[in-house]
């Protein structure tokens, strides 16, 4: 009896195993990569989202602590810079605020928080910023008086407040009126 070698036979054996196994390896290589594609785009939309948050807190603090400078009677409203952040709206009609059309690094100097950096430390983007405007008297005709005697009328100022998030191209800009008297 004599024995053969099986590999020596080669009758059926065409290497479609090994296509197949390559094929098979391909198709795995492209899923996980697809997969990690789709983790890394949705790791980058939750980031966006958290420093945009972060930059709509730090132009709402920065709003309110503004509206609340003002209506203390603290601001004086000059464009000579006295006073920074607070300044007399232009009284042509059709005009645009201060606070639009300004570079917020500019000499004309918006409001800071002072003590924002102890609040948050780790702010990178830049401090949040307001600039107020005082509106001139009889600018807005339909302010409710609520009660006030003849001869007070009710100051009003227009509020532009400005927060970034971690990331310094992250702007929210914020808009309010206040009014005190």
């Amino acid at each position: 009896m004599q024995i053969r070698p099986l590999a020596a036979s080669g009758h059926g054996q065409r290497g479609v195993a090994l296509i197949i196994g390559l094929v098979i390896l391909v198709l795995l290589a492209l899923l996980g990569a697809s997969a990690y594609s789709v983790a890394t785009q949705d790791e980058r939309i939750a980031g966006n989202a958290r420093d945009r948050s972060r930059a709509m807190a730090a132009a709402e603090t920065m709003l309110r602590d503004c509206e609340y400078y003002v209506q203390s009677g603290a601001a004086t409203f000059t464009n000579n810079g006295t006073d920074p952040g607070m300044y007399l709206a232009p009284s042509v009609p059709g005009t645009s605020w201060i606070g639009d059309q300004v570079s917020w690094a500019s000499p004309i100097v918006p409001r800071v928080l002072a003590n924002y950096q102890t609040i948050n430390p780790d702010w990178e983007g830049g401090q949040p910023q307001c600039i107020a405007e005082l509106l001139p008297g009889g600018a807005v005709p339909r302010i409710q008086r609520g009660g006030l005697p003849n001869g007070i009328s009710p100051q009003v100022a227009h509020i532009t407040a400005r927060g970034y998030g971690l990331n310094s191209n992250t702007v929210v800009t914020l808009v309010s009126y206040v009014s005190w008297w």
